[in-house]
């Protein structure tokens, strides 16, 4: 997530959606003043080889907030507790950037955020959770622990729509450079290749998802599918 006071916008961050491809590329014209949330730690290395860093998205901690674990942690591993309690996070919703920022800032600045086919979104969440836990589950498994419909209510408040413009996955080259230039932002058509290691299998989400799993998410992305046209395909195979 980015709150940028350069370039007078808000980067609301979706999830599987290419949204740390895109934080990692704009960050890169962020100023001392703009807010970047944390990614995780292998692609935080990819915006780090930049020599550029999360920042101002918390609050300094105190020696006094230290637990008993971040201390046994310090003394046996040398690990040092987080340095900041984060304030915003990549997937804040809306509702509470609004909330922290205020009024002015969000009615005046440029939102916007993407979205994803939900049906390949599914699977690419299931890929995802696979190769961070380590642990096989079934597609049946992760639809039921990782709700289907976790973007809408990042982007939307009240259930409505609360950014200025919405891009999408399908399109993410053209839309980020789209913004970009409404922004006046020098954007170079540079995307880094983020968490592409963890979807092993290439097949179409049509040859993965059976009968249940596809209207289950019908149903649970009813209002995303119906507001930006999104449709099940089917790949035949020859």
């Amino acid at each position: 997530m980015i709150i940028s006071h350069k370039y007078k916008y808000i980067f609301v961050k979706t999830r599987k959606t290419a949204g740390t491809s895109v934080e990692i590329s704009l960050s890169r014209f962020c100023g001392k003043d703009d807010i970047i949330t944390p990614v995780i730690y292998n692609d935080e290395l990819i915006r780090s080889e930049m020599g550029i860093y999360p920042q101002n998205y918390g609050v300094p901690v105190k020696w006094s907030e230290y637990s008993l674990r971040d201390w046994k942690n310090l003394i046996r591993r040398g690990k040092k507790p987080a340095p900041k309690k984060s304030i915003y996070y990549h997937h804040i919703t809306a509702k509470k950037i609004r909330d922290l920022i205020g009024e002015d800032i969000w009615n005046s600045y440029f939102k916007f955020c993407f979205v994803r086919n939900p049906w390949d979104r599914a699977v690419s969440r299931y890929y995802w959770n696979i190769e961070k836990t380590k642990q096989v589950v079934t597609m049946d498994e992760s639809l039921q622990n990782n709700d289907p419909d976790a973007n809408f209510p990042i982007y939307t408040i009240d259930g409505e729509v609360a950014v200025d413009f919405v891009g999408r996955f399908e399109n993410l080259m053209e839309d980020t450079a789209s913004i970009c230039e409404r922004l006046n932002i020098p954007f170079d058509n540079w995307l880094p290749r983020t968490k592409n290691k963890s979807r092993k299998s290439k097949k179409h989400y049509s040859e993965i998802l059976n009968p249940e799993q596809i209207e289950y998410i019908r149903e649970k992305c009813a209002a995303e599918i119906e507001l930006f046209g999104y449709e099940f395909e089917q790949v035949v195979n020859k």
